[in-house]
């Protein structure tokens, strides 16, 4: 039995996440690629005519989240601090210090603060496992990952809208 190559590629994207290759190799069928300088991220490109609630029907969502209110909170946190110029586009946007996001998303959350930055945390991390960020926790920083690179542009509009009403980031030391 043979299987088709951009369905193989799908199937990989999905239980593997986002991966990158040298700019340098081939684009394998059924990927799309985001340029990053020397790298480009694989993203499944799906079926012409799949929307989201077709690809949630037959379980093959492109972002399964336990909670996505709150992963897209998150995610919106994090664009508020690594996408500081909105007329420009999104991707590959600037890298941004973890605590910066969990701070703004704080600020953005009723209640217990402390308990806000611990569920981001989390959100963080599942946001990076399914490409919509990159988290480096070594350094603690965080910038858009390569699914941002595939909104497109006449998707921008509101969510830059929205991103002007988020809270300010706070200042990085020595600015």
């Amino acid at each position: 039995m043979s299987v088709e190559p951009e369905v193989l590629a799908r199937a990989r994207a999905r239980v593997l996440g986002a991966l990158s290759i040298p700019a340098s190799e081939p684009v394998p069928a059924g990927l799309t690629a985001a340029a990053d300088g020397a790298r480009v991220w694989l993203l499944p490109s799906w079926p012409d005519g799949a929307t989201p609630a077709l690809l949630e029907e037959y379980q093959t969502a492109p972002m399964p989240l336990d909670r996505p209110g709150q992963a897209r909170r998150v995610l919106a946190a994090a664009l508020r601090c690594c996408w500081p110029r909105l007329d420009d586009a999104p991707w590959p946007g600037d890298q941004a210090p973890v605590a910066g996001v969990l701070e703004v998303y704080a600020g953005m959350s009723r209640g217990d603060r402390e308990l806000a930055r611990r569920w981001a945390t989390g959100e963080l991390r599942r946001l990076a496992d399914t490409g919509w960020l990159l988290l480096d926790e070594d350094a603690g920083t965080v910038r858009p990952g390569p699914r941002v690179a595939m909104w497109p542009e006449e998707s921008l509009a509101s969510l830059r809208d929205l991103l002007r009403r988020l809270p300010q980031p706070p200042e990085a030391p020595g600015e």
